[in-house]
């Protein structure tokens, strides 16, 4: 993925334009900017980063069931498959939509917050590393289904959603 390598190398080269050297070290012990913020070392953006690649890949593919397979287990006790899956099958809006990423940004070892937008709507979820894998909470994004398929494919057609 052509973006997740220019996004490392452009924090790569970031992080490496703010080090300085230590002062009376010979110039050769870099320094970080008392104003650079920690990232965590040993967060995997890469992997964090691949399952929101791959959430927005099964998403335009119309693979609703995997999208929501997924997802944390705090997302999925929140809006069941068949909700979600019953919702993009009736009305298949997302499936069309057209996925920028914005910004990425490591919170902590476990967490990877992600920016995106899609229909000229920002939205942001995150990734999140649970045992060994990372898995996506979308966020904000899942107020749309709270009140049940039905309502939600309503509200789309309402809106002009469904085609």
């Amino acid at each position: 993925m052509r973006w997740t390598s220019a996004l490392l190398v452009a924090a790569a080269t970031i992080t490496l334009a703010g080090c300085g050297t230590a002062p009376g070290s010979g110039g050769g012990t870099p320094v970080m900017p008392q104003t650079a913020a920690a990232v965590p070392k040993s967060a995997n953006v890469a992997d964090a980063l691949k399952v929101v690649t791959d959430q927005f890949a099964a998403v335009n593919a119309g693979d609703w069931a995997k999208a929501w397979d997924a997802w944390t287990e705090a997302a999925k006790d929140e809006i069941a498959k068949d909700v979600y899956v019953k919702t993009n099958e009736a009305c298949p809006a997302l499936a069309k939509a057209v996925f920028e990423l914005e910004r990425v940004t490591p919170v902590d070892d476990t967490t990877v917050d992600v920016g995106w937008r899609r229909d000229g709507i920002s939205e942001h979820g995150t990734s999140r590393l649970v045992g060994t894998g990372w898995q996506f909470d979308p966020g904000t994004t899942l107020v749309e289904y709270a009140g049940g398929a039905d309502a939600a494919i309503a509200k789309r057609k309402q809106a002009g959603e469904c085609g």
